[in-house]
This record gives C-alpha cells, sequence and structure tokens, in this order.
C-alpha cells in the first residue's frame, strides 16, 4: 500500500525520473532492512508447516539471486574488461533469459529476483555502465556494422535497451548518446537513418522527450 502511495506521488507531484529510486528507497526502508525478521518468523512458520514446495523456492530464489550478483560483479568491476562489459552483460542476460524460459517456466517469482539482481550488479560502478553501454550503441549505429542485417541491428537495440533500463545515471547516458549521435550524423558515419530513428523512438518511449 505504501509503495503504491508513493509511485501515486510521483505521478502527481514529482519528475518522472525521481520515482525509480524513490520507489529502491522504500523498498529498501520499507522491505529489506526488515528481510532478517521476516525470513526469521516466517521461515518457522514453513518449516513447521512442512510447507516443502515454498521452502525449495525460497533456497532457489537466494541461490539465483546470489549467483546472479557473484557472476555479475566479476563482470561489472574488473576495469580490464571494459571494453567487453556490455556485450558480455548482454550474453550472461540471454544465459539467464534461457534458463528462465525451460527450467523455472518463466516464473513470475525468479523473473522478478533476475531483474532485481541485475538492477543491483549494474549500478555497482557509478556511471561507468551508462557510458559504456552509450558508447556500444555508437559502435553498433555507426556505418562499420553495414555487413549486420537491419534485423540483427534491431534486435542488437532491443537486447541494449533492457540493460539501459537498469541504468541510474540515465543523465550520464543521455550526456554520451547526444555526443555520439551528433558525430554520427554530422560526419554522415550512420550504418542506418531508419535505425537511429528507431532508437531515438525507443528511448522517448523510456524517458520522455
Amino acid at each position: 500500500m505504501r509503495l503504491n502511495e508513493k509511485n501515486e506521488r510521483c505521478l502527481l507531484y514529482l519528475d518522472a525520473f525521481t520515482r525509480k529510486p524513490l520507489i529502491a528507497t522504500a523498498e529498501r526502508q520499507l522491505l529489506e532492512r526488515h528481510i532478517p525478521a521476516i525470513l526469521d518468523k516466517g521461515f518457522m512458520m514453513l518449516m513447521d508447516g512442512h510447507r516443502i514446495e515454498d521452502l525449495q523456492r525460497m533456497y532457489s530464489l537466494q541461490a539465483i539471486s546470489s549467483y546472479i550478483r557473484r557472476t555479475g560483479q566479476s563482470i561489472v568491476m574488473d576495469e580490464e574488461k571494459d571494453k567487453d562489459m556490455v556485450s558480455s552483460l548482454l550474453e550472461f542476460k540471454a544465459s539467464l533469459d534461457s534458463i528462465l524460459e525451460e527450467s523455472f517456466s518463466k516464473n513470475e517469482a525468479f523473473c522478478n529476483t533476475i531483474k532485481d539482481s541485475f538492477e543491483h550488479l549494474i549500478n555497482l560502478r557509478q556511471n561507468r555502465p551508462a557510458e559504456l553501454i552509450a558508447k556500444f550503441l555508437d559502435e553498433k549505429l555507426r556505418d562499420g556494422n553495414k555487413g549486420t542485417s537491419e534485423e540483427e541491428l534491431e534486435g542488437t537495440l532491443d537486447k541494449v535497451l533492457v540493460l539501459f533500463r537498469f541504468i541510474q545515471g540515465k543523465d550520464v547516458f543521455e550526456a554520451f548518446y547526444k555526443k555520439d549521435l551528433a558525430k554520427r550524423l554530422l560526419l554522415g558515419k550512420s550504418a542506418s537513418i531508419d535505425a537511429e530513428k528507431s532508437m531515438i523512438s525507443k528511448l522517448k518511449t523510456e524517458c520522455g522527450s
């Protein structure tokens, strides 16, 4: 109820960009701080009630969250591998999505755990992932990628957009993206004007004008 109230206040009184950090802060204060107490009370009830499936699910969710954060941290925090960070994150996300579909039947709880864990890891290094995502898009939208089909390029843009949704430093991304876009257009270096328009349209849908 409190989270819904916060969401409503954002819509009525605040800038749209404040919604995500505000909800995250509310979740931290209202939920995360109390997780040990909730688990302590809830765990006893599950054990006493011999709730095998619920206990399995609790264990599995914790295990997958721990795995994602540990594996993702090695991708995001290794500065020597910055040039491969975005492509490595895309591969990792694709692998998790495949497991979610084939092993977990697109279970909503697992889906949310993957999202939450990804958002945590992609914001471990302030601003750097946002900058590298913008640079990755610049590489893909440049004319050096003319061997890539329109469909492949569109698919890549959609996948990168998923990563973009997780980053908190969207203003940092915007600054780099605008500068790179201007260079591509002024120097005639775009692989496809249709792809440029498509990406701007996607970003507009995500963030507004």
